[in-house]
């Protein structure tokens, strides 16, 4: 099934890119309605087998596969129920949008067009502990705002309409989360467009029909 080939390409990406690293981590894709495949607990990303790759249920709790699901089963569970549109999700712990993450440091991506275009906001979620309802619940909620959410003190996830659009998000999350630590590092001051550029920025976007 290409849904899944391109799934473990994802997990190849964010291990060679240093998105996820060890077991961190944790992706899925939603192969019907009421239907994912998640990667399975403890697996390693970078080296996904068939084995690895555990099929879910939206509304049961039943699960198919010869290992046990990510603990995080239920975050994405929930994304899925939540937003209709979602179709795959990617839970990563890249360095610098884990370093935010555990920060109070504000996101805001008004500060050039990949970072508008493609994350538009970025929200927290409190803290709780992984694998928990309360995470998984607070997740989904907070999906209904942004595809670009920082958990605190834990990591990021983001959705999209595919596999690509979520690999695409967590990328530039990374890049923007490196910048805003760097230039904090250095002490040089960032140009921010403003809300009124970056809601035309996007507006110029849907006139060209590039979104």
């Amino acid at each position: 099934m290409e849904i899944i080939e391109d799934l473990k390409r994802c997990g190849r990406v964010l291990d060679e890119k240093g998105l996820v690293w060890g077991h961190s981590g944790n992706i899925s894709v939603r192969i019907e309605q009421n239907a994912f495949v998640i990667s399975a607990s403890g697996a390693n990303l970078g080296t996904l087998s068939d084995n690895d790759l555990i099929t879910c249920h939206l509304h049961d709790p039943y699960t198919h596969g010869a290992k046990e699901p990510s603990i995080e089963r239920g975050l994405h569970q929930a994304i899925y129920q939540a937003q209709e549109y979602a179709a795959a999700v990617i839970h990563s712990q890249p360095f610098y949008a884990t370093l935010v993450a555990c920060s109070n440091m504000a996101v805001k991506t008004d500060l050039f067009p990949e970072a508008m275009a493609y994350l538009d906001k970025v929200d927290r979620v409190p803290y709780y502990h992984a694998g928990s309802n309360e995470l998984a619940h607070a997740t989904a909620g907070k999906a209904s705002v942004s595809h670009v959410l920082l958990l605190d003190n834990h990591g990021a996830v983001c959705w999209g309409s595919d596999i690509e659009e979520a690999l695409l998000r967590t990328q530039t999350l990374e890049f923007l989360c490196r910048l805003l630590v760097l230039s904090h590092a250095s002490s040089i001051p960032l140009n921010h467009l403003g809300e009124e550029a970056m809601t035309g920025f996007l507006d110029h976007l849907r006139t060209i029909g590039a979104v």
